[in-house]
């Protein structure tokens, strides 16, 4: 009996060769891979997204911190200096922060609070800071908020020169001269790198010196101890102090140019001029100087007590010429107790005041220039000789935009407060604190 085996054979469907059913494997392969990718690279592209974002906001809220670090430093130093308010703490918080803000970013919404008896600044600071890579699923603006608290410390050092200027270079300036303030604190508001700077064998002594940028030297000059830089700017002290009210013109154009004469206190249109064989007192009061200088020119002598000089209008200036005498003391009482200077807040910025007198130990009060350039001697001018200016004054203190001292002249900033009965107007003077951040 016979069975045939080649029709049945002959009846199963053909098997796929090795290599056909690799080829179909990896398609079905690919076909999951691609269908799980499709499903998974969004959360991989969401993941990565947040990590830079997140980034961003880390270095976002760490700048942040640093200018309301920063705010609240130069709240306390205005409360403490400027013997301000609620309302002139604040500003100079929001003073700060927009001078650290950016044109580019987003605006810092900044809240100013002071507690603890008005001797604690708080501020509280928010910033919104966009996404860069999640903005496509709508996570458009991130918002960072910080802390930061300051307090004025106990430091008895007054502050006896301040540059007022806020970037320019050497707002304080010392160039073969020398500058004595042993026990008080001197300041630069400046942040440029060189906003103090001291050459040709200069010498500065002091008890503190904080410049807001930086501070240079030769290798010929030195400061002593050394100087601390990045320091908050100071508002300015005397910022609330009023102005005097000017009447007519009672002197126009007065030149006294000999003998011994006594002047009354008033308005001096056209200046005021002290002839080089002429020597003029002042009777106690505030003499206004408009629209022209006071000069003192060589040989002559001006001498008063009680007196404050207010300059106002364009070109009134202060200059006197080296071989002149010069010795002034501020009022005791009223509203200018202590001021022995008082510069018009409108008159054009970096006027120069020149003060090359060789003989003026005695300069007793605040020398107040907001908005000029006080040059004590000449530069370049190679003198030698003379008395230091202020030596044997009780204490001096000046604020002005810009300070230099050349000339082989030397400034004598004493602080001897309790000698005399002629105190510093409030926000300059003894009973001022440096200032730290609360942690």
């Amino acid at each position: 009996m016979f069975r045939h085996f080649g029709s049945a054979r002959q009846s199963e469907s053909p098997r796929p060769a090795g290599g056909a059913r690799r080829r179909a494997f990896l398609r079905d392969v690919r076909g999951s891979v691609a269908i799980l990718f499709s499903v998974v690279a969004p959360v991989i592209g969401l993941a990565a997204g947040a990590a830079i974002d997140y980034t961003r906001v880390v270095g976002a809220k760490s700048n942040l911190q640093s200018i309301a670090d920063g705010g609240a430093l130069a709240g306390a130093q205005a409360l403490r200096l400027a013997n301000a308010n609620s309302a002139t703490v604040t500003q100079a918080v929001a003073n700060y922060v927009a001078s650290r803000a950016g044109a580019s970013g987003a605006a810092i919404t900044v809240n100013t609070s002071l507690t603890a008896g008005n001797t604690l600044v708080t501020v509280e600071a928010s910033r919104t800071t966009p996404a860069i890579v999640n903005n496509i699923i709508g996570l458009l603006n991130m918002r960072v908020a910080v802390r930061a608290q300051a307090r004025a410390v106990g430091n008895t050092q007054a502050i006896c020169m301040l540059g007022l200027e806020t970037s320019k270079s050497k707002t304080l300036e010392v160039d073969v001269a020398r500058v004595q303030a042993a026990g008080c604190q001197i300041v630069s508001d400046s942040t440029a790198t060189d906003g103090v700077a001291i050459s040709g064998g200069a010498q500065m002594q002091y008890g503190r010196l904080c410049s807001a940028g930086g501070a240079q030297s030769d290798s010929t000059s030195s400061y002593a101890p050394s100087p601390q830089s990045d320091c908050p700017a100071v508002s300015d002290p005397l910022a609330s102090l009023a102005a005097p009210a000017i009447g007519a013109c009672d002197y126009n154009n007065l030149k006294i140019t000999t003998g011994s004469q006594s002047l009354t206190p008033g308005v001096y249109c056209g200046g005021l001029e002290v002839g080089d064989a002429a020597a003029v007192d002042l009777m106690p009061g505030t003499y206004i100087i408009k629209d022209g200088k006071l000069s003192v020119k060589a040989g002559a002598s001006l001498t008063g007590n009680g007196v404050t000089l207010y300059l106002t209008g364009s070109g009134a200036t202060i200059e006197t010429k080296a071989k002149s005498s010069v010795s002034l003391s501020a009022p005791a009482a009223g509203p200018y107790a202590g001021v022995l200077m008082f510069e018009d807040r409108t008159v054009p910025l970096y006027q120069a005041h020149k003060f090359e007198s060789r003989n003026a130990p005695n300069m007793l009060g605040t020398i107040y220039l907001s908005r000029g350039a006080l040059q004590v001697g000449v530069k370049g001018g190679g003198g030698s000789g003379g008395v230091a200016v202020g030596a044997t004054s009780a204490w001096t203190i000046v604020v002005a935009r810009m300070i230099s001292v050349t000339d082989n002249q030397t400034l004598q900033l004493n602080t001897n407060f309790g000698a005399t009965s002629v105190q510093p107007p409030a926000g300059v003077g003894p009973n001022v604190a440096t200032v730290q951040l609360v942690q």
